[in-house]
């Protein structure tokens, strides 16, 4: 063995013989501190689990960890340098197992005795028991693994080592002692690394755990090393470490947490405080030792208000019910509810606390039969509550206490009511036979006027109603809506005790408030009539009932043909019931069947009928059964109704049939209608409308379609309007598209009176109201070529149809009188209600292209050039003359303050020509401003270039003036740099008219225009600025004046500040009178003005540009639409015949403009704009939705035929039964109609009031 391996060992024995010497004991239980050696030198068969030491840090065979030092694989402790807290901690926690029987724990612990001084005797026999603990005992603690021992270590070993990493996951810190065969005492806790206060998932701390398993060792180690609020931390349920030990019913640990501090009185989110759950969970241990808690509140209000008393009560605890009575607790505390602990006794069943409850009241001077009818908030006596849970024994026990029967709830409902409505004969047989007042019990009332007997109608609770009447309970007694028991019964189908009541001698004639008896209320009912015995149907008295009217004049007949029950039907024509028979409002039985669409019922009806009358007598308004089953959309019906020979009449608003099932969209019931008759879709009504008007108002575009495909024909109402202005003006955009994809769409457009000031042409109320629909219109006027689209002979063709009208419509000689449509009538709509999406569509730009093309193009070169007669002189004389020299007739001369000086000059002839020009361009543009006055009237003078051309012309006559006059050439020359200013300003106007600047110069006079509406804020600055520096810097000649102060304050809000010329060298030099203040006011302002208002109008501009281009381009557009309009206005009608064009064909693959000219302005001024793909009408996505409309169309075939079968089926078993035969295109829409007029004439529901009493007493 080398040298530094035998110092090492050395070293080893040394620091083993210091460790030796530390023998700790911790409450009785001694724990050895050894090395890592000790661990290793375990036999191979002892497990050795795990090893911590108290200050967290983990020792492992083979691992460093803490930041320890390593040698050999086996780090080695200095004990002495460990920061211990006091020198009886435990140094290492040891958990392993012992494989050998309890003779050899002596060999088991040698490892960690054998170097160390050998005890005394007693302190031997301590040692060997304690380890005996260690050894037979189990103590985990919970936490995450961090490292794993490796395997080569395991197998050196010969034992499995689990270890805990250094940094446990503190999501998992929740720490939890099990037991297995006797109480192990933990001594040792990790602290440094694993926080007592660390919380789980459920936010639970160690604290919660420990107090579950009764730690109370751990507890204390919890809560010494934390703070006092730990004992009452709560978890995500808002339990305290106490509220856990109290559920677990750990009694050492609620004795101890209140010895430490803990509050008793704290309530979870379910508002249970410690106390609640131990008597809940009849822990009474745990709540006798919370109750001698000075500090516990034994009448603390739990959940709704119950105390603990409540709540032993509830459970049947009796024994803490003594208890906490014993100890003080209120017995007379109410809930929330008012209930008091009696009624939670009598509802729970609980017999021995009711008995402690009323001993008790009785010691306190309350007597059994006051206690026993206390009631609570709804007025509820205990013997309300034991009735509602149907406990008989409890009944009894309230009866023998002097429960009072006739006591009334809030609702007057005894509790004989409440039994009734069970059904149960025992309970009421019961109390009944307990009573002994005065009082009528069986017949009491409650609050709706019902007795025990129509409760037990009702619910058919056949065995009590016999009782009740044999014990004497009138039957034809009547409710507050004037039923009888045997009225509701009927209503609930209770049948059986209908029968009975009819068996007893029931008066059948008893109407209730609505009028009906006995017999309207059965026909109602599945199978009706049927459910009655034959005897009954059989007397006479019952056979008078089919012909009694309710308070609407409907017989039982009425009620049988609007439920569509076929056996009563049936039934009720065997008794000779005139099936003529009409209700108030005039209805047949026949209007209800066909307006229900009980198709079996109207064949029946019409079985053997000889008068045609009855298929055509119309209601009250005039509406036959055919009428009433179109509005309804019972296509069966109706062809069934027309096969019998309805006829088509109209009722008294002029409406037919067609008009009604139009109004519903009900389009099968309609094709009924129209295979029969052709001739119904033109008939009006009293305000001219056709069935077109309906459907189109409605919205109904298979309705539109379908009548459109039938001919119908185009027609105006009254108010001159067409079925299109009707769904325009409502926005039915799905009746719109359908009609322009229709064959008949050019008629549609076309149909308008010129005169109407509210129904105007189609196209112009589209663009107004549905601009999407104008959209699909103008796709349509685009015609591709069947050619590849990057063939030379692709060709698109541009229809114009819809976007003007003829042009003899635009002059006063038109073919009507006093109608006159100005030019690009439909792009004057456009501009007026901002469609830019529509004038930017491809149609409306060829539609101007063309028309700039055949003359705008012409009219605006000619009037550029007009123009340029003045501009070009002008501009040559401002050039060539120089600034001051003065001009007359004879020639130019030179203008000084002592004398006139004749000049010569080569020039002088061009120049009077130029001069001449000027005057003459002056005086035409005078003359047309003139004409412009009288054609445009007060329209000319809001245009503010009009008076931009007054100012160029005016001041160019006075520049050219002193050809004929002599005048100071001081005013000459002013009114020329005004004339060329305001010349070379207004060229941009006219530059407007072309594509590629126009929107440019728009958008400078949109953004000018914000300028000056931010300057009218700004100018205050620049005043409060201006004023201030000329106070400051009076001395200087910037600032000298008011008026130059604000000048020069401009000129430096632009920058141009100056800063060494005014600020700095007079402050050198000590010429600024105020210097300080001087500065400060210059810091200001750079701050506000340079740096904060110049870029906050940079962030305005840039921020507005996207908004400013768009109204810019609506703006370059509606002022080509009004250049091309007031052009055709001045154009004679010939020559706009001969130019004009109803429709182009371009080719976009070759040039467009051919001429040398043309082209050239054309290349220089047009802007090519990216082409846009405009989708056809039918899409991929709408031919895809039509072919599973299609499917949807088949698959609903498929189930009308299987339904039909099963039809058959049922009436081969003889199964009966009737259902609505409904349109097979109703809408969600329409099923909101039907659901409204179900509750329009909810007095015919079959559901009988009964049934919402029914709902309110459960």
């Amino acid at each position: 063995m080398s040298q530094e391996r035998k110092d090492h060992q050395l070293q080893r024995r040394k620091k083993l013989a210091e460790i030796q010497k530390l023998v700790v004991e911790y409450r009785g239980i001694i724990i050895d501190a050894i090395t890592t050696e000790d661990l290793v030198n375990l036999s191979p068969g002892h497990e050795l689990l795990e090893a911590s030491r108290r200050d967290g840090q983990v020792m492992l065979s083979g691992l460093p960890i803490g930041g320890l030092s390593v040698a050999n694989s086996l780090p080695l402790v200095d004990m002495r340098s460990l920061a211990l807290p006091s020198p009886c901690a435990p140094i290492w926690c040891l958990r392993y197992k012992y494989p050998g029987p309890e003779d050899s724990l002596q060999k088991f612990a040698a490892p960690f005795t054998k170097s160390f001084p050998q005890p005394q005797d007693g302190a031997r026999a301590r040692r060997e028991q304690q380890l005996h603990q260690v050894a037979s005992g189990v103590v985990s603690v919970k936490s995450s693994l961090r490292k794993m021992l490796l395997s080569r270590e395991k197998e050196r070993q010969g034992a499995l080592y689990e270890g805990v990493g250094d940094r446990m996951d503190d999501s998992k810190h929740s720490f939890k002692v099990n037991l297995e065969r006797s109480t192990c005492k933990l001594q040792n806790f990790i602290k440094k690394k694993c926080r007592p206060n660390v919380c789980d998932d459920m936010n639970a701390t160690p604290l919660h755990y420990a107090a579950a398993e009764g730690q109370v060792e751990l507890m204390e180690m919890i809560i010494n090393d934390s703070c006092c609020d730990v004992l009452n931390v709560k978890d995500n349920y808002g339990n305290t470490p106490l509220y856990w030990a109290a559920e677990k019913n750990q009694v050492k640990s609620i004795q101890f947490l209140l010895i430490r501090g803990a509050n008793p009185n704290l309530r979870n989110n379910n508002m249970m405080a410690p106390l609640h759950a131990a008597v809940q969970c009849c822990h009474n241990e745990v709540m006798k030792v919370l109750i001698e808690h000075r500090s516990t509140n034994i009448n603390l209000e739990g959940e709704n208000g119950n105390t603990a008393v409540v709540i032993a009560c509830c459970k049947d605890n009796s024994e803490a019910l003594q208890i906490l009575l014993d100890k003080g607790a209120k017995p007379c505390v109410p809930n929330k509810l008012g209930c008091f602990p009696i009624h939670q006794a009598a509802f729970s069943g609980a017999k021995k606390c009711m008995e402690i409850i009323l001993s008790f009241g009785e010691k306190q001077g309350y007597s059994r039969q006051s206690h026993i009818n206390f009631v609570s908030n709804g007025k509820h006596s205990p013997l309300h509550m034991a009735v509602q849970s149907g406990d008989l024994e409890m009944i009894k026990m309230c009866l023998d206490n002097g429960a009072q029967i006739e006591l009334m709830e809030n609702r007057k409902c005894t509790a004989l009511h409440f039994a009734a409505t069970q059904g149960a004969t025992d309970i009421v047989k019961l109390m009944v036979s307990s009573y002994s007042g005065d009082s009528d019990i069986i017949n009491v009332l409650d609050g709706n006027q019902e007795t025990l007997l129509h409760r037990a109608s009702l619910f058919d609770h056949h065995e009590l109603a016999e009782y009740l009447i044999s014990m004497g309970a009138d039957i034809n007694s009547i409710d507050s809506e004037g039923r009888s028991p045997l009225l509701l019964a009927t209503a609930s189908a209770s049948w059986n005790i209908v029968n009975l009541l009819l068996s007893k001698g029931a008066h059948v004639n008893i109407k209730d408030y609505l009028g009906r008896n006995f017999l309207h209320l059965t026909v109602q009912q599945p199978c009706g009539l049927k459910n009655l015995q034959l005897e009954f149907m059989q007397m006479q008295h019952i056979k008078e009932l089919v012909m009694d009217e309710d308070n609407n004049g409907c017989t039982p007949l009425h009620y049988a043909c609007r439920q569509g029950v076929p056996v009563s039907v049936n039934n009720l024509l065997h008794f000779d019931v005139s099936i003529h028979s009409k209700s108030k409002d005039k209805k047949s039985p026949l209007h209800f069947a066909a307006s229900y669409g009980r198709i079996n019922t109207c064949q029946r009806l019409l079985q053997d009928i000889t008068d045609m009358r009855l298929l055509n007598e119309g209601d009250i308004h005039g509406m036959t059964p055919l009428h009433l089953a179109a509005k309804n959309g019972h296509d069966k019906v109706v062809h069934l109704l027309l096969k019998k020979g309805a006829l088509f009449l109209s009722d008294y608003y002029g409406w037919t049939a067609l008009h009604h099932a139009s109004l519903g969209g009900y389009t099968q019931t309609m094709k009924v209608i129209l295979d029969t008759n052709l001739k119904c879709t033109d008939q009006l009504d009293e305000e001219g409308n056709t069935a077109l008007h309906f459907a189109a108002r409605e919205g109904h575009a298979k309705a539109v379609a379908l009548l459109l495909s039938h001919n119908a024909d185009i027609v105006l109402n009254r108010q001159d309007a067409s079925f299109l202005h009707v769904a325009i003006h409502n926005k039915r955009k799905d009746v719109v598209l359908t009609t322009i994809r229709s064959k008949r769409w050019e008629a549609c457009f076309k149909t308008f009176n010129h005169y109407s000031q509210s129904n105007k042409c189609p196209v112009m109320e589209m663009v107004e109201y549905l601009p999407e629909c104008m959209k699909v219109l103008l796709d349509l006027c685009m015609l591709h070529s069947t050619d590849d689209k990057s063939c030379r002979d692709y060709h698109i063709e541009y229809n114009f149809k819809y976007l003007q009208c003829p042009l003899e419509f635009t002059r006063k000689s038109t073919p009507l009188k006093n109608v006159m449509y100005e030019p690009l009538t439909t792009l004057n709509v456009m501009v007026r209600h901002n469609r830019i999406e529509l004038l930017n569509h491809p149609v409306c730009k060829e539609y101007l292209c063309m028309k700039w093309l055949a003359y705008g193009f012409k009219a605006h070169i000619m009037n550029l050039g007009s123009y340029c007669l003045g501009l070009i002189p002008m501009t040559l004389l401002v050039i060539n003359i120089k600034p001051g020299m003065g001009f007359n007739s004879t020639g130019i001369i030179n203008e000084t303050r002592n004398h006139s000086e004749m000049l010569d000059t080569k020039n002088s002839y061009a120049i009077k020509v130029c001069m001449i020009l000027v005057f003459l361009s002056s005086i035409l543009g005078y003359c047309k401003e003139i004409a412009q006055i009288f054609q445009q009237k007060m329209n000319y003078f809001g245009d503010y270039s009009n008076g931009a051309e007054w100012i160029i012309y005016t001041t160019s006559i006075i520049f050219v003036l002193p050809l004929f006059i002599s005048i100071p050439a001081y005013v000459q020359w002013q009114c020329g740099a005004i004339s060329i200013f305001f010349y070379w300003m207004n060229f941009l106007l006219y530059l407007q008219r072309f594509e590629s600047c126009g929107i440019f110069i728009v958008m400078l006079q949109v953004i000018m225009k914000t300028l000056l509406r931010s300057t009218v804020v700004f100018i205050f600055l620049l005043m409060a600025f201006g004023l201030s520096f000329y106070v400051l810097l009076s001395l200087q000649d910037a600032f000298s004046n008011p008026l130059l102060s604000i000048i020069q304050t401009f000129s430096m809000m632009l920058g141009d500040i100056n800063y060494r010329d005014s600020f700095l060298e007079p402050f050198l030099r000590n010429e600024l009178t105020y210097p300080v203040l001087s500065f400060v006011q210059l810091i200001t302002f750079t701050m506000f003005v340079p740096i904060v208002l110049m870029n906050l109008l940079i962030g305005l501009a840039v921020g507005d540009i996207a908004e400013v281009q768009k109204h810019a381009s609506l703006k370059r557009m509606a002022m080509q639409v009004k250049l091309h309009t007031s052009l055709e206005k001045k154009l004679p009608l010939c020559f706009l015949r001969k130019v004009d064009r109803q429709s182009i064909i371009v080719y976009p693959n070759r040039p467009r403009y051919h001429g040398g000219v043309i082209y050239i302005f054309q290349y220089i001024f047009s802007m090519q704009e990216a082409k846009q793909e405009i989708p056809n009408a039918d899409t991929s996505l709408e031919t895809e939705i039509l072919k599973q409309k299609y499917r949807l169309k088949d698959l609903t075939s498929l189930l009308e035929k299987q339904h039909e079968l099963i039809k058959l089926i049922i009436q081969k078993m003889e199964i009966i039964s009737e259902t609505e035969d409904e349109d097979d295109h109703t809408s969600y829409q329409d099923k909101f109609k039907k659901e409204q007029l179900e509750q329009k004439n909810s007095k015919w529901n079959s559901v009988l009031k009964a049934v919402k009493t029914q709902g309110a007493y459960h």
